[in-house]
C-alpha cells in the first residue's frame, strides 16, 4: 500500500571531523512539517551504497506519487558521496530502475550535474519516470558560506512547492515551477541549480 506524499530524504554521513554532531538536514524537515508545508517526511541516515539501495527499493518504493526524493548527501558529477568512500554513481540509481513517477528527485550534493548534467538528469528521468530531477551544477556551501547556502535553496524549494500548490504529477504546474526554478538560481547564483523537467 502506498503510504502519503511526502518528501523522503536519504542523508549520508557529513563527517566533517571536528564535530561531536555532524550537521544535518533534519531541523529544516521539521521546520516544513511544523509550518504543514510538507505534514510528512522521512529521513534515513545512510553511509552505504548498500543501505541507499535497501531504503529505494523498500522504503521510497512506497511513497505515493507526488513525493520528493531527497538525496542530502555530498557529491561530485554524476555521483552521490554517502560516506568515505561509498559512492553511487547515478547510472546504477539509473539502472535499479527506481520507480519515481509523478516525483520530484533533488540531489542536494556539490557538482552532482555538473558537466553532461542535463543529460544524466535525462537519462534518470526516463529511467525511473520522475517528473523533475534538480541538483546543483557546482561548489556550493551548504550551509558554513557567506553566500546564500544550497541549506537555503533547499528549504525554499520544498516550501513553495507546497505554497504555490505545485503539482508535481503532470505537467500543468510547469510554468509555476519553471518561474520557481528561475527564481532560485537568480537568488542563488552561486549554487548553479539545475532544474529538468520530462515534459520539455
Amino acid at each position: 500500500m502506498k503510504s502519503a506524499q511526502r518528501i523522503y530524504c536519504i542523508e549520508g554521513h557529513w563527517d566533517y571531523g571536528d564535530r561531536e554532531v555532524e550537521p544535518s538536514v533534519e531541523p529544516i524537515l521539521q521546520m516544513l512539517r511544523s509550518m504543514g508545508q510538507w505534514p510528512q517526511y522521512a529521513r534515513r541516515d545512510c553511509a552505504t551504497a548498500d543501505e541507499c539501495l535497501y531504503f529505494l527499493d523498500h522504503e521510497w518504493a512506497r511513497c505515493r506519487t507526488g513525493s520528493v526524493l531527497y538525496f542530502a548527501t555530498h557529491g561530485d558529477v554524476g555521483e552521490i558521496w554517502l560516506s568515505g568512500n561509498q559512492v553511487v554513481p547515478l547510472e546504477t540509481l539509473s539502472a535499479r530502475e527506481i520507480d519515481c513517477t509523478g516525483c520530484l528527485v533533488h540531489f542536494g550534493g556539490c557538482n552532482v550535474l555538473g558537466k553532461d548534467g542535463e543529460a544524466r538528469a535525462r537519462k534518470f528521468m526516463a529511467a525511473t519516470g520522475a517528473t523533475y530531477v534538480s541538483g546543483y551544477a557546482r561548489e556550493t556551501g551548504w550551509a558554513d558560506t557567506m553566500d546564500p547556502p544550497a541549506l537555503a535553496l533547499e528549504l525554499m524549494l520544498f516550501s513553495s512547492i507546497s505554497t504555490l500548490g505545485i503539482d508535481l504529477t503532470d505537467g500543468r504546474s510547469k510554468p509555476k515551477m519553471r518561474r520557481l526554478a528561475s527564481e532560485l538560481r537568480r537568488s542563488f547564483r552561486s549554487c548553479g541549480l539545475r532544474m529538468v523537467n520530462k515534459w520539455d
